[in-house]
Parts: structure tokens; sequence; C-alpha cells
């Protein structure tokens, strides 16, 4: 951000194996709050609005109050089972949302006990928003995905792995490279062990991008016929790992799962940081494609009538995301998540394991990487429209959607790009104003509004931020 201040944007120094793999990812993609008094009155229109403190009266000149941010209720609802799917979580513990005058409902938000039960409920309507894995309803497109699309990505998932347990005689891919085999002709060796095997996924994997058919088409396989599949929850998978002898091979997708298996002794047989570091492969062409994103999912009514609030709440996330990118916070809120995974789902995570989570498997998309990573470029890995026309017709070709793929607007559905480039121009909004008061000689009132809009400006609510300076200035 152009007028960070105080705020180190370093990434998650490294914690594991996993993260000195994840630099190969990298070569791949080449090739808070303010100090003032809170207070409540009563709006115009009988809505109740808190305003960002009590304004100063000044030795004279200008005198200006601060504006009141307009108070709302967002029905908001979330899986806690993975750290990109309960990040905000440490918004509702740090009190964020109540600073950008949003109240949850539920407070707290709505927490689901499986994955399977969000797109129900939000087809439903039970609720305004939701975390979401994005990839994960693509295939609803013919039918409702349209009501409520994405609004937020905030990170890309790159965990997919095929483990074996400790027990296993089967070798991993690294195995086969310490022999002396280069990374494509090991990968190839390490799948081929998999032919007919018993192979524990939870159910909704089978509605997600096909990340085992590009692992199992190394060795001329496919995925599912060449696996004999067996279904349950990825908490539940875990939970059985633990007796010994009773599961050879799993594909979790809950990054926390595949964490804390790995702690385990669990090792990957072939991971998709491995896939995508075999460069020119045609599996690694594919994985690009196909890697997927979390983020938020909204009725598209709510957006269109509350689109100021919309932008606040994502504000929010991208307030969470700078968090946990900064060393000086980052551990505060890996451990709030920890124990909220811990607390719902059953293990035994620390701070410092949600910490290799964001680092290695999780890789987020803070403020300052969305544009150039998910917007802009359509050469960048991650382009959001380009992996999504790619799987869009994938599931074209295979009869899941009826096509043909021009039938289907990524304009429409991507109201996430929308609000991203909202918000984006209410910044640059921000900085001319900001560059307005700095060649004026301000009153001390409104000096007062001015730093109390920086405040909001940090925090990403430019949305408010932009009042607070137009009061300020008298615009």
């Amino acid at each position: 951000m152009s007028r960070k201040s105080g705020r180190d944007r370093r990434r998650v120094r490294p914690m594991s194996r996993w993260v000195a793999i994840f630099a190969l990812l990298a070569l791949v993609a080449a090739a808070c709050g303010d100090d003032a008094t809170s207070t409540t009155t009563s709006g115009s229109s009988g809505e109740t609005t808190t305003t960002a403190g009590t304004p100063s009266t000044g030795g004279g000149g200008t005198e200006v109050v601060a504006p009141e941010i307009p108070e709302s209720t967002v029905r908001f609802s979330f899986y806690p089972c993975c750290a990109d799917n309960n990040l905000m979580q440490i918004a509702i513990e740090k009190g964020w949302f109540a600073e950008a005058g949003i109240s949850l409902d539920p407070e707290g938000g709505h927490l689901y006990t499986l994955f399977d039960q969000i797109v129900p409920a939000m087809q439903r309507g039970d609720f305004d928003v939701a975390g979401f894995f994005v990839q994960a309803y693509l295939q609803t497109l013919d039918t409702f995905a349209l009501d409520i699309p994405p609004i937020w990505f905030n990170d890309i998932y790159t965990g997919y792995a095929i483990l074996k347990a400790p027990d296993s005689d089967a070798k991993t891919t690294e195995d086969f490279m310490d022999e002396g085999m280069n990374l494509h002709d090991a990968l190839v060796a390490a799948v081929a062990q998999l032919d007919g095997a018993e192979v524990y996924t939870p159910p909704h994997g089978q509605v997600q991008p096909p990340y085992p058919d590009v692992f199992m088409s190394y060795a001329g396989l496919s995925y599912p016929d060449s696996l004999n599949l067996q279904f349950l929850e990825d908490q539940n998978i875990m939970a059985v790992s633990a007796q010994e002898g009773r599961i050879e091979f799993a594909i979790p997708y809950a990054a926390p799962v595949v964490v804390q298996m790995l702690n385990e002794g669990w090792e990957p047989i072939i991971n998709t940081v491995q896939t995508l570091s075999d460069v020119g492969s045609e599996q690694a062409a594919r994985m690009t494609t196909l890697v997927g994103s979390s983020g938020f999912i909204a009725q598209r009514d709510w957006v269109e009538n509350n689109r100021e609030t919309a932008l606040r709440f994502i504000s929010v996330g991208f307030r969470v995301l700078a968090s946990l990118q900064d060393p000086a916070t980052q551990l505060e809120g890996w451990t709030i998540q920890a124990n909220q995974i811990n607390a719902t789902q059953g293990q035994t995570l620390t701070g410092e394991d949600i910490g290799v989570i964001w680092a290695s498997l999780d890789p987020p998309f803070p403020w300052e990487a969305q544009g150039p990573q998910l917007w802009d470029d359509p050469n960048a890995p991650f382009y959001v429209r380009g992996s999504l026309t790619t799987q869009i017709g994938a599931l074209i070709d295979n009869g899941t959607l009826a096509g043909p793929l021009e039938a289907y607007d990524l304009d429409a559905f991507l109201l996430a790009e929308q609000l991203y480039r909202e918000l984006a121009a209410l910044q640059v909004e921000a900085d001319g104003l900001f560059a307005e008061a700095e060649g004026m000689s301000l009153s001390a009132s409104q000096q007062a509004v001015v730093d109390q809009a920086q405040v909001l400006y940090d925090n990403y609510n430019f949305v408010d931020a932009v009042r607070f300076l137009e009061a300020a200035l008298g615009a």
C-alpha cells in the first residue's frame, strides 16, 4: 500500500521442509485501531451508527466533526476446518468487525460441522456471506452459482498430496530421487505403486478439480478408476490413521490434517509442489490451472443492496491477511486459528503449525498481491480468469456442465474482481485526498479527522477513509 506505515510485509519465515520445497513453486511462477473513544448515535434513518471518535476542537480555524460509520449486520458462516477458512476468527476475537461497523449474526459467525453443508445453506439463503473453496461449486454454474458468486479470494491451496503411512513399505518420490532418479522419473515410479491401492479420501473431494488425476497420470493411470477409494471425512481419516496398519494411503484435503499427519510420520508419495516443480511436463501445466482458491461467496442480492458493507467486510479480510504477514502479530493470529481448529476438529495443532500452513500450503493473496497475482496479468500463474476458464472447460468436456464455454459469464460471476477494483479506486481517491491535506494548513479538528482516516486506511477500510477525508477537507 502506498501509505502503509510501520508494517513489515515480509513473508512468514520458513519452518519446515515443505517451505524449502515451496521455493520451487516460485520458480515455476517465474517461467490498530484508533485510540479515540467509540460512541453510538441514532442516524437520520433510525439506523444505529458508530462514530470513529470525539472530534477535536483546535485553536481556531475550520471545525469539523468525524462522520459516522453506519452499523450493519452480516449473516456470516464458515467451516473451521482449515487456516484459510477460519482466518476471520482472528477478526472476531480482535473486534475488527465492530471497528468496521459490522455485527455478525450469529455472534461469532455460524460454524459448519461439514464442508458439504455450505452450498445447501447458501442456496437456501440462510447466510449473506460464507467462507468457501471457490472451485468446489463450479459444477453448479448451470443452476444457482451465479446467485452466490465469489466476492473475495484469500489464498491458493497447494497442499494436495497422496500420503503413505509411517509403516508402509511404499517409496516416496523423494526416496526414488535419493536413489539417483530425476524428478520426473521419480514421480512416475512413485505413482506406479498405487495401481489398485486402497486409498482414503473425503467425499467432497469428488466435486473438486481433479488434482489426483494429474498425479495418477504420471504412471498412465486414472482417477478414480485406478484406485480403490474409501470415503471418510478428513478428521476421521486422521483419527483412523492413528491405528497402525489400518490405512496405508490417504488423500486428505484439509491443510491442518495434512500437517498433523506429516507431523505423525506420514510422507507424501507425491504432492502438488513436486508436480508444479516438474517444469515442462504435461502434469505441471495441468496442475498450474487447477490449484484452487479459498475465499468468500455471498448472496448476489445482498451485495447489490449492501455494497459498502460488502467492501467493509472484505477490508476486514485484508486486515487479517496483513496481520498474518507481520512478524509482530502473526503468532497471535496463528494461535487463535489453531485453538479454534483444535476445539472443533479434534486436532492438536500449535500456532507454529498454522504458520507452516500459511507459508507452504496456503500462500495468501494480501492486498498488494491481489492485482498482480489474480486480476491484472493474464500471464500470472494464478490469474483467476485463466484458471476458471480451464476448469469450466474441463467440466464441459466431461459432461458436468452443458456448455458452451461462452455461455458462462465470468464478468457476472466474479464479483470478487469488481469489489477489488472498487476498493483499489477508493484507495487511489484516498491517496489524492491525503496529498491535498498535506498541502493545507489544517485546524486541530481537521487534523484529528485526517488522523482517523489514516487509521481506517491502514486497516484497508478505504470506504470510510475517503468519507473521513472528505469531511476533514470540506469536500
